[in-house]
């Protein structure tokens, strides 16, 4: 026996066939999307200019443990001579 489909079957098997088409669609979608940082290639971008870096103005020094710190970055053996005197003296009179 061959039957024959009503209109209405076969616009119901159609909508069901296009659910099922959009269906699948979105879980690619989806899975495209769950991967996409992976997706991406990795890109390196670096800005130079040639010559020197432009000097910078000294900036006020507030206070005087900036000021401190400011001369002991500037003349570190200096600084390293000063507080072993100051730890030797110290140590002596002791």
């Amino acid at each position: 026996m061959n039957a024959v489909k009503s209109p209405a079957v076969k616009a119901y098997e159609l909508d069901k066939a296009k659910n099922k088409e959009q269906e699948n669609k979105g879980e690619l979608d989806q899975a495209l999307e769950d991967t996409f940082p992976a997706s991406d290639p990795v890109s390196q971008s670096s800005t130079s200019v040639a010559g020197a870096p432009p000097a910078s103005e000294p900036q006020k020094q507030e206070g005087f443990l900036d000021g401190a710190r400011g001369w002991i970055k500037s003349n570190p053996l200096a600084a390293v001579a000063i507080t072993a005197a100051i730890a030797w003296i110290y140590g002596s009179t002791r």
